[in-house]
C-alpha cells in the first residue's frame, strides 16, 4: 500500500474513533443509543486492515469509558465483543454496498443489506449481552422465567440500540456513498474557442 492510502486510512481511523467517542459521549443520557456497532459495520467495510477495523469499536469503547466509567467484568467483556462483531460483515458489505449511477437494483441491494446487517448485529447484541447480564450479574433468578424477565427488561434499552445501529449505519454509509460520487463525477470538458 502507498503511502497516501496508508495516511489515509490512518486518517480516517482517527475520525472515526473521534466521533464515535464524542457521538457515544454525548449520546450517554439514552440507553443504548451509540454509534459504536455502525462504525465497526463501516470499518469492517472501509479498512483493509482487520486489525485496524477492529481497533475501531475497541479504541471508542476504551476511551469513552474511561469517563463513563467500568461495569461487571463478564458483561463488559460481553459488550466488547458484541460491538466488535459487525466488523465480520465485512464480505457481505463489501460484496452489496457498491452503489453505481443509474442502477437502482443495486441500490437497493446495498441498502437492503446493510439494513439486515445492522439489524443483524442490533438482535446479536441484545440476544448475547442480556444472556450475560443474566448469567453474571446474579440479579435475576437462575430459571427460564428469570433469563425471560431479563429479556423483558431489556426491551426498552433495544429499541436504543436498534434506533442507533441503524441511523448511525445508515448516515455513515449514505455519507461515504454520497461522497464517493461526488469524486468520482466526471468534470466538464472545457473547448477551448
Amino acid at each position: 500500500m502507498d503511502n497516501s492510502k496508508r495516511i489515509g486510512e490512518y486518517l480516517a481511523f482517527i475520525g472515526l474513533v473521534s466521533a464515535g467517542i464524542s457521538l457515544r459521549l454525548f449520546f450517554r443520557d439514552l440507553p443504548n443509543f451509540a454509534p459504536v456497532a455502525a462504525l465497526a459495520l463501516f470499518s469492517g467495510y472501509f479498512f483493509r486492515s482487520r486489525v485496524m477495523a477492529l481497533a475501531v469499536p475497541l479504541t471508542i469503547m476504551l476511551a469513552s469509558d474511561l469517563v463513563l466509567g467500568g461495569y461487571q467484568p463478564v458483561l463488559m467483556a460481553t459488550v466488547y465483543a458484541m460491538l466488535a462483531l459487525p466488523v465480520a460483515a465485512r464480505g457481505i458489505l463489501r460484496r452489496v454496498f457498491r452503489f453505481e449511477q443509474g442502477r437502482w437494483s443495486r441500490n437497493a441491494a446495498a441498502a437492503c443489506g446493510l439494513l439486515a446487517c445492522g439489524l443483524a448485529s442490533s438482535i446479536l447484541f441484545f440476544v448475547v449481552t442480556n444472556f450475560a447480564a443474566w448469567s453474571a450479574m446474579g440479579i435475576y433468578d437462575r430459571s427460564w422465567s428469570g433469563l425471560l424477565h431479563c429479556y423483558v427488561q431489556g426491551l426498552p434499552f433495544f429499541r436504543f440500540t436498534l434506533a442507533g445501529d441503524l441511523g448511525f449505519a445508515l448516515v455513515l454509509f449514505a455519507g461515504y456513498a454520497i461522497a464517493k460520487s461526488v469524486v468520482r463525477q466526471p468534470q466538464p470538458k472545457i473547448v477551448a474557442a
